[in-house]
């Protein structure tokens, strides 16, 4: 059961919207891009507007969150801090390219 961010984050956090998918599986329909910050940098930029974010590498991964920054260029991670920015010459993908995760099938 999703339950949604308190009011002070979702105002700290400003335009970007946040929705969790604890407990759900998105492995068989791979839809929507995965993005981590395993190597610790200060930012990753992304390809795109609609993503979740997972923190690091699983098994060390946070509560899977949806992060939609709508009009805005930019979002931080609810969980981990993670600065997103948007970079639409890159198509889906992160830089640096690290921080793109799959999902492996079940």
């Amino acid at each position: 059961m999703m339950r949604p961010l308190p009011k002070s984050l979702r105002l700290h956090y400003g335009a970007a919207r946040f929705r969790q998918f604890q407990g759900q599986s998105m492995a068989s329909d791979h839809a929507t891009p995965h993005f981590h910050n395993q190597p610790g940098v200060r930012s990753v930029r992304v390809g795109a507007k609609e993503f979740m974010c997972i923190g690091a590498l699983p098994p060390f991964d946070h509560p899977h969150i949806f992060i939609d920054m709508g009009d805005a260029d930019e979002a931080v991670c609810p969980y981990c801090s993670t600065l997103y920015v948007h970079d639409a010459a890159l198509h889906g993908h992160s830089d640096p390219a690290e921080c793109e995760w799959t999902p492996q099938a079940a």
